[in-house]
């Protein structure tokens, strides 16, 4: 028999242990945040839908600028009419007779003829308009000819995405430009008001989601205008959920410099806290368990691949 009375100071034991990490995670979040908040210079690169986002922090000022002109919105929604189509066929593609799909298609087929119908209205350079015309015209047909005779196919879909897809990499290239253009017209304006010694002291913060973390478009403009030396260094690709706030990604900013600085006095490498710190040992427990039906993967399926850390080779 367990006597009760022990098991109850042995609770109580383990539950004075645990409260020594709930206080450390509490004064952790908050050294985070203070530290986050008092780092100036600092740019923040948001994703918000109509090019991008930058918040420039310095000297307890905030500015907050979203420089791509509105070609680059009207571009991007119409590209993104074959995902419209898609995200209401694609559950049919094997049961188009259900019949499910009809009010929805509907619904996006007369807003395809909307958009076509006032397209010479909103001001696109030529070019761009008869790229934006062929995109909207070939959903017209693909989505009329699916109501009209009540079906389709991956294989239908498919045919009219690449029907229209050479427009769309046009427009692709375009709003590259257009963000590459205006966002480094900014940067270079902030860099010539901080001056070198203060833009050598920069951080960058640049929030993007799972699709969008490979390549991001953020990231390798300030790679371009920071240098290579800057990379995971001070300019930080923070993947989370789309729509990250403000606060979150200085929170970020703050963690990861109070990492570096207790990792420089507890281990004497200031990016050791960078990586998982039982990463290494979790691949030395998994080696060991590794079979024929299971075998060790090695390191070179890591995800973080694409942006090594600056003391890795």
């Amino acid at each position: 028999m367990i006597d009760e009375d022990q098991v109850s100071k042995s609770e109580q034991a383990a539950k004075r242990l645990f409260a020594l990490d709930d206080k450390m995670q509490q004064n952790y979040a908050v050294t985070q945040r203070m530290v986050g908040e008092m780092q100036s210079p600092v740019i923040l690169a948001m994703f918000n839908g109509v090019g991008g986002k930058y918040i420039l922090r310095r000297h307890g000022r905030e500015v907050a600028v979203e420089p791509v002109p509105e070609l680059y919105q009207q571009m991007k929604s119409v590209s993104h009419t074959i995902v419209g189509v898609y995200e209401i066929v694609s559950p049919y593609f094997d049961s188009p007779e259900d019949g499910n799909w009809r009010p929805k298609l509907t619904e996006f087929n007369q807003m395809l003829k909307d958009g076509l119908a006032t397209l010479d209205q909103v001001g696109m350079p030529s070019e761009v308009e008869q790229h934006c015309r062929t995109i909207l015209e070939g959903g017209i047909k693909f989505t009329g000819n699916a109501l009209k005779t009540g079906t389709f196919s991956a294989d239908d879909y498919s045919a009219y995405t690449k029907s229209v897809w050479p427009s769309i990499a046009a427009n692709i290239q375009l709003a590259g430009k257009l963000q590459v253009d205006h966002f480094e017209d900014l940067i270079t304006k902030w860099r010539k008001e901080m001056g070198e010694e203060e833009w050598s002291r920069l951080y960058a913060i640049v929030g993007t989601a799972w699709a969008m973390r490979r390549e991001n478009v953020h990231f390798q403009i300030l790679a371009q205008m920071m240098g290579r030396e800057a990379v995971n260094d001070r300019l930080i690709l923070a993947e989370s959920i789309p729509d990250v706030s403000e606060d979150q990604l200085l929170m970020l900013l703050g963690r990861i410099i109070n990492d570096r600085g207790l990792a420089t006095l507890v281990f004497g490498d200031e990016y050791r806290m960078d990586v998982e710190l039982i990463g290494e040992a979790t691949r030395a427990e998994t080696e060991k368990k590794a079979t024929p039906h299971h075998p060790a993967l090695g390191t070179d399926w890591m995800p973080y691949e694409e942006h090594k850390l600056p003391n890795e080779e």
